[in-house]
């Protein structure tokens, strides 16, 4: 998509040696309601349209339009993509991820793929399931945990959520573990109740990353989870699934919008499927 944006800025005739403002605004007022259909959120598509515009004025270019823009358009993206972080090296012992995500994102497997990945390169590794509200939630966990060979910290159901991330924290410190995995329950959407659970788990698990699972393929929706979690808690760094159906467009977006490093794609349902994050070469390959 963001290719077809460099081919209508060319085909514009934007061609002069130095570029105008308005030139770059007039163009997007054509293609906006092109790249709304297309799947860009009208939060995303503004910034870019701003950002890119105050690139480009008074530029003066040298060859080709088409490839003036495309480096102006990478450029500007990665300016707000910040760099993925190297999970592991986080310090301290164990160290500690939480995770939360709206349902059916693909939290839980997306968990026990990040500690598989952390048990390939010699990490000690258990995962928590905090999430004690529904049933189903710690059987799917335990289910995908199982496969994976990865162990399971699991609290009784009803309990305090943040009780049990405290006591699962507590046994791996005991058992020598290098990470723990915090799962939390998922909603449709943020309540107060969710909210106050929420903080409560990360006041007393202190976690070094706190990391928001996306739904690659949620559309503008996957901006307004970012916003939720945000203003409720806080975010480190993205996770975005189902990349496999997609492109890597979503996690661009995700990244551009909220200023966090996506740190890892999930492109599939196996266990291995869990592709680190590359901002520039995300680009290359989205812009051509």
């Amino acid at each position: 998509m963001l290719g077809r944006i460099v081919d209508a800025l060319s085909s514009r005739g934007i061609v002069s040696k130095r570029w105008k403002r308005s030139d770059v605004l007039k163009v997007f007022e054509d293609l906006e309601v092109e790249l709304l259909s297309e799947g860009m959120p009208l939060k995303v598509l503004d910034f870019l349209k701003e950002e890119v515009s105050k690139s480009l004025d008074g530029v003066e270019t040298k060859g080709k339009p088409r490839e003036v823009v495309k480096e102006h358009i990478k450029r500007v993206l990665l300016e707000k993509m910040p760099k993925p972080p190297d999970i592991t090296e986080i310090r301290g012992r164990p160290a500690k991820l939480i995770f939360f995500g709206f349902n059916g994102v693909g939290k839980s497997l997306s968990i026990v793929k990040v500690a598989k990945y952390l048990i390939k390169r010699g990490f000690l590794t258990m995962v928590i399931s905090a999430d004690t509200f529904r049933a189903a939630a710690g059987d799917q966990l335990e289910g995908y945990a199982r496969a994976a060979e990865v162990p399971v910290f699991k609290g009784q159901r009803g309990a305090d959520p943040a009780s049990v991330a405290f006591d699962g924290i507590s046994s791996a410190a005991s058992k020598g573990y290098d990470y723990v995995l915090i799962d939390t329950a998922g909603r449709n959407y943020l309540d107060r109740n969710l909210v106050e659970e929420l903080r409560k788990i990360v006041r007393v698990s202190k976690p070094d990353l706190k990391v928001l699972v996306l739904d690659g393929l949620s559309g503008s929706d996957m901006i307004n989870q970012c916003d939720s979690f945000e203003d409720a808690v806080g975010i480190d760094v993205l996770i975005v699934t189902k990349v496999d159906a997609s492109t890597e467009l979503p996690a661009i977006i995700a990244s551009f919008y909220t200023g966090k490093p996506v740190i890892f794609l999930g492109v599939g349902q196996g266990i291995e499927d869990l592709k680190p994050f590359d901002p520039k070469e995300a680009l290359d390959r989205v812009l051509g």
